[in-house]
């Protein structure tokens, strides 16, 4: 069913590819262009030698991805996701939060990355990827490619004990994208994130969380005016982090991940 799908997205697109061209064309000119929030990107909840000594069983907790798992929409670290976590994931539970993020980043970027990192022998992650793949047409098979190779890296040659990969945002309600390119980027994030569903029902030690910020019926100009995305129509805000990290929260604390 789901390439059947595929198969009529990728019809419309065609039809309408002379429109889709120039409304991209212009998001890319017009679309104002956020950089990164500056602040710590390691935090250690461990404060001298003895308590990091006793906590040696506790997990570390790693970021990984794109731009908004980086913080683009928040004026700081400390008020982006980072942030955030770092003030709710408590010595009790973790040692520590590593963010690794770089905006532009696809999924094969996020795979490709992977090997660089240098992590402690318990990990748990938050991953954030998917949206430039949709911005991107990268194909659908691409994207379970390197769904596996991100899941496959972080289990078995990282030790990561939970991974909990973030579902795609709603793209059909970004009010920077213009209709009809907005709803097809919205049809293909939710092809991709119908996909990533499948993935984590079949590895173990990972889970998907689609973010509740908006009704499933709002609409593009209630998200405008729900103060949950930056100023660029395209990231969440200082709002939208905070939800973003209370629910990754809830995650944990759902399936006891230490």
């Amino acid at each position: 069913m789901i390439y059947f799908k595929l198969m009529l997205l990728n019809m419309t697109i065609v039809l309408l590819l002379p429109i889709l061209a120039l409304q991209a064309v212009w998001v890319r000119k017009k679309a104002l262009r956020l950089d990164e929030p500056s602040g710590a990107r390691e935090y250690r909840f461990d404060s001298d030698e003895f308590v990091e000594q006793k906590s040696q069983d506790k997990a570390h907790f790693f970021i990984i991805g794109d731009s908004a798992a980086a913080g683009v929409g928040a004026t700081t670290q400390r008020h982006a996701l980072s942030g955030y976590l770092s003030e709710k994931l408590t010595p009790l539970s973790f040692s520590g939060l590593s963010l690794h993020a770089t905006t532009y980043f696809t999924s094969s970027d996020v795979a490709s990355l992977l090997p660089s990192l240098q992590t402690p022998s318990t990990c748990s992650a938050l991953v954030s990827m998917g949206v430039n793949d949709v911005t991107r047409f990268a194909s659908l098979s691409s994207w379970k490619k390197n769904l596996c190779a991100t899941s496959e890296h972080l289990t078995n040659q990282l030790n990561y004990t939970h991974i909990i990969y973030t579902a795609l945002p709603p793209i059909h309600l970004f009010p920077v994208i213009p209709q009809p390119l907005r709803a097809l980027l919205g049809y293909r994030a939710a092809l991709l994130n119908h996909a990533l569903k499948a993935h984590v029902s079949d590895t173990p030690n990972t889970c998907m969380l689609t973010i509740n910020l908006m009704d499933k019926a709002s609409t593009m100009r209630e998200m405008q005016q729900s103060g949950l995305m930056a100023e660029d129509g395209f990231h969440p805000s200082s709002a939208g982090y905070a939800i973003w990290a209370n629910q990754v929260v809830s995650v944990i604390e759902e399936y006891g991940q230490h």
